[in-house]
C-alpha cells in the first residue's frame, strides 16, 4: 500500500485481516502509530480495527523493499487538485509507479488515488517506452479507461 491517509489506511486495513499488507508511507510518525496499532487518522472503524482485530499489517518507510517483494502495489498517494492551473498534482504517483518499475517490474499496480480522466492511459504510454518495458498484463492502473 502506497500511502497511509483515509484511503490506503482503510483499504490496507481491511485487505490485512485476509493478507500481508505492508504499508508505506514517509512519515515516521504515521509508520510508528501504525505498527503501535493505532491510527494516524481519526476514523472510529479505522481504530477498532487496529486495537481488536487481528491483522496482518506492517507499516515502514522503506517503500523500495516494500515494493521490491509485492505482488500487488496499491497507491493511494496525495493527488491535490491546483485550483491556479487547475491540474490535479499527480507527482507522487508518479513515484510510486517509477519506484515500483524499478524494483518489481511485475508487479501489478491499482491507482486509488483521485486522478485526472485519461490519466491511467497517459501513464500506461509512458512506462510502455523502450526505457520502461512492460510484462503482459500487468496494468498501470485500472481507474479510469481501459
Amino acid at each position: 500500500m502506497a500511502g497511509t491517509g483515509y484511503v490506503g489506511l482503510s483499504i490496507a486495513t481491511l485487505l490485512s485481516q485476509h493478507h500481508h499488507v505492508t504499508a508505506v508511507d514517509i512519515l515516521p510518525e504515521k509508520v510508528a502509530l501504525i505498527n503501535a496499532r493505532k491510527s494516524p487518522i481519526q476514523d472510529d472503524y479505522i481504530e477498532k480495527y487496529l486495537a481488536e482485530k487481528e491483522l496482518d499489517l506492517t507499516a515502514t518507510l522503506d517503500a523500495k523493499a516494500a515494493y521490491a517483494d509485492a505482488d500487488f502495489v496499491v497507491i493511494a498517494a496525495p493527488t491535490n487538485y491546483d485550483s491556479q492551473t487547475q491540474h490535479f498534482d499527480t507527482s507522487a504517483v508518479e513515484a510510486v509507479i517509477s519506484l515500483v518499475m524499478e524494483v518489481n517490474p511485475n508487479a501489478v499496480m491499482v491507482i486509488k488515488s483521485t486522478i485526472p480522466v485519461g490519466y491511467t492511459v497517459s501513464v500506461r504510454e509512458k512506462v510502455r517506452q523502450p526505457e520502461h518495458p512492460v510484462q503482459p498484463g500487468i496494468s498501470a492502473g485500472v481507474q479510469g479507461p481501459v
